[in-house]
């Protein structure tokens, strides 16, 4: 059977069929394209008869006549295209009319030729549609991959609290061009979410954009938004295109919006009050249509007590609000959480690692999580590097701090860390141990962290811990 897709230059030619209800015709544009090693070809005089063929071995590409009794050339592209989404499929006719291409293409043609066609002219058209399917099919695949991780089925859990997320995402992602304010703990999966609302909105194929404004220093901050003119400072050589314009028509993802200065935080305002800006150094007033999804890990209401964040540009982003919770508050998802990432760290490291132990699961469940969903993905990975067998087991797991904020040890080299700590005092603690786990390497500890390298070395400096 031939492979759809493939062009089969040095396997099985691509095999094409024919249909006009002219068979001596059909029989005619057969024979001119299947010259030796190039395609295999078939010729029907009726719908009727390519479609019971189809059901046998289906073609590669598809060249029909326009106009046909009973069925024509549109209503076979139409429920050819409904199967075959990215076959390539040519329509031919004695009398060309504009409406009729139009149609044609409408209903999912490739092109639309003139009978009798120039063969190479349809031959060219063919090799090109023939190389081109397997990057749409892969194109294509990828973007059911994506929507299936990034839509309101990919936040897993069964917890009331995760179907509470679920739930918003849905009501969400259905209002265009919406606002959003997401609440959560570092690791939460507030990007997850952010995506998932993109992604099941009515423009998913429009691009998510993401800015994580911690990560980037103030004086570039604003360049990177709303872009500069050619000029507009030292090393702007040429214009630049921001962020806020790349996500123009898509959705517009600023991370971490509690670490916005606040010269940045009015000029955010400015421009969501009237979804207008300008460029660094530019006079000239641009427009954009997009979504705003935001997101902080910190109490962005003290931070508006407190004066560090405007009150008004807070209410103008909490329009639609959503709080992501901790994993040690739906701790009955973790089993499901952490069979996925088994299950992911099966196929990006080639091992086949069955399943976790009862053991395993346990200490994992008795765990507090102070980095959330990312800390376990962080473990898991971990655990599948060094796991020999074809089960995850406690053996494979590092230290773990239990609910009753008791080390659950398993070797000496555990670090008790008390529950009286502040979130600073903690998350020095956590780093100490990881870089000794280590041995003091960065770039190990970093992975394991879930954090880049810089930010580990600038966390160690900052907590003394050169």
């Amino acid at each position: 059977m031939p492979q759809a897709g493939v062009t089969k230059i040095d396997a099985v030619p691509a095999t094409i069929y024919i249909v006009d209800d002219d068979h001596s015709f059909a029989k005619l544009v057969a024979v001119n394209i299947a010259k030796p090693g190039r395609y295999r070809t078939e010729a029907f005089n009726s719908a009727a008869e390519l479609f019971e063929r189809m059901s046998e071995e289906p073609a590669d590409a598809i060249i029909t006549d326009l106009v046909m009794p009973e069925v024509d050339g549109i209503a076979v592209t139409k429920r050819i295209r409904k199967v075959h989404p990215h076959m390539p499929i040519f329509v031919l006719t004695a009398h060309p009319e504009l409406d009729t291409a139009i149609e044609a293409l409408k209903a999912g043609a490739n092109d639309y030729l003139k009978k009798p066609p120039n063969i190479d002219e349809l031959t060219t058209h063919l090799k090109r549609a023939l190389a081109e399917r397997p990057l749409l099919e892969e194109a294509a695949s990828l973007e059911r991959d994506r929507q299936a991780t990034f839509s309101p089925s990919g936040i897993l859990g069964e917890h009331p609290k995760i179907e509470e997320v679920r739930q918003f995402v849905r009501q969400v992602a259905a209002i265009p061009r919406a606002t959003v304010l997401l609440l959560g703990e570092s690791g939460t999966g507030k990007n997850l979410v952010a995506q998932a609302i993109h992604y099941s909105s009515p423009h998913a194929k429009s691009k998510f954009v993401e800015v994580n404004c911690s990560a980037i220093p103030d004086h570039l901050l604003e360049a990177e938004l709303f872009g500069h003119k050619r000029g507009a400072f030292t090393d702007a050589r040429e214009s630049k295109r921001g962020l806020i314009e790349l996500a123009d028509g898509g959705t517009l993802f600023l991370d971490e919006i509690g670490d916005l200065s606040e010269g940045l935080q009015a000029k955010l305002l400015n421009f969501l009050e009237s979804r207008k800006f300008r460029r660094v150094g530019d006079t000239e007033e641009r427009e954009v249509k997009l979504s705003l999804t935001t997101a902080t890990n910190r109490n962005i209401e003290e931070l508006v007590a407190s004066g560090r964040f405007r009150e008004d540009l807070y209410y103008r982003i909490r329009v639609a609000v959503q709080e992501l919770p901790p994993l040690r508050e739906i701790k009955s998802d973790i089993p499901t959480i952490a069979e996925h990432f088994r299950e992911v760290f099966c196929r990006e490291f080639g091992k086949d690692v069955a399943e976790i132990s009862d053991d395993a699961l346990q200490r994992l469940q008795d765990w507090d999580w102070p980095g959330n969903v990312r800390e376990l993905r962080n473990v898991l990975e971990r655990a599948m590097i060094f796991a020999d067998g074809g089960v995850i087991d406690d053996a494979h797991l590092p230290a773990l701090q239990s609910a009753s904020g008791e080390v659950a040890a398993q070797d000496s080299g555990a670090v008790r860390i008390s529950r009286r700590l502040s979130l600073p005092d903690v998350e020095r603690e956590y780093i100490r141990d990881a870089l000794a786990d280590c041995e003091g390497n960065l770039q190990r500890a970093a992975e394991i962290l879930g954090v880049s390298r810089k930010t580990l070395w600038e966390k160690r400096k900052k907590y003394g811990l050169e």
